[in-house]
C-alpha cells in the first residue's frame, strides 16, 4: 500500500523537511532489509554532534535519504541514520529529506544503505598534510595516520608507505658485512634471479 502522505498530496517533492515525528531509525521493520550496520565511537558521535551544530546549513546539501514505510504515513531512514540520531539529541523537528520513490524494491534499498556509507575514493595524504590544517580535519570526523605537527611531511608519507609495505605481506632483510658492501648489487641481482619464480616478490 502506498504511504498515506505522498497518496494524499501528489505533488509532494522529493525533497522535503520532514517532521522528526514521522522518520523511524532502520532497525530491520522493513520487511527483507536488515537493520542499518553502521556504528559509531562515542567520541566520533560528539564529532558528528559538533559539525551539526556548527553547520546546520550543510544538512540541507546532506539531506537524509529515507523511504515511505508502507501502511503507514511515516518514513524509514535509509542514509544518515546516525545523523538522524544526533539530530534527535540535538533537538530538531524537523530535517531536510530525499524521498526515496516508494516502488523501489528492497535489493536497491540494501544497495543504497551500503552506497550512503561506503568509500570510493581514498585520501591524498600529501594534499592534506600540506594544504590543510591537522586540527579541522580531526575535528570534522577524518581519521589521520598519527600526524603531528611537529612531524615533517615527508617523513609522515614516509612512515604512511612503510605501514602500506608492512600490511602487503611478510619481508626478509638481507644484511651484507662490510667487506661485501661493494657487491650489493650484484648480490641483489642474484637474489632476484633465485626468487624470478614467485609472483608478488619485490627485492629492494
Amino acid at each position: 500500500m502506498e504511504n498515506e502522505l505522498i497518496k494524499s498530496n501528489p505533488q509532494l517533492s522529493q525533497f522535503q523537511v520532514i517532521s522528526t515525528e514521522m522518520l523511524e531509525l532502520n532497525e530491520g521493520q522493513l520487511d527483507g532489509l536488515p537493520a542499518n550496520p553502521r556504528d559509531i565511537h562515542v567520541q566520533k558521535y560528539e564529532l558528528l554532534k559538533k559539525s551539526i551544530v556548527e553547520h546546520p546549513e550543510y544538512l540541507k546539501y546532506n539531506m537524509l535519504k529515507v523511504f515511505p514505510l508502507p501502511d503507514s504515513d511515516k518514513f524509514i531512514v535509509i542514509g544518515g541514520n546516525m545523523r538522524f540520531r544526533a539530530m534527535l539529541e540535538l533537538g530538531f523537528t524537523a530535517v531536510p529529506c530525499a524521498i526515496i520513490d516508494p516502488n523501489t524494491d528492497i535489493e536497491s534499498l540494501k544497495s543504497y544503505v551500503i552506497l550512503d556509507n561506503a568509500s570510493f575514493g581514498k585520501w591524498e595524504w600529501s594534499m592534506l598534510a600540506n594544504e590543510w590544517e591537522e586540527a579541522q580535519l580531526t575535528s570534522w570526523g577524518l581519521d589521520l595516520p598519527t600526524m603531528a605537527s611537529e612531524i615533517n611531511p615527508d617523513d609522515f608519507f614516509n612512515a604512511i608507505e612503510n605501514e602500506k609495505e608492512k600490511e602487503k605481506g611478510e619481508k626478509i632483510t638481507v644484511s651484507l658485512p662490510d667487506e661485501l658492501s661493494d657487491a650489493k648489487d650484484e648480490i641483489k641481482s642474484i637474489i632476484e634471479s633465485a626468487l624470478a619464480d614467485y609472483s608478488g616478490v619485490k627485492i629492494k
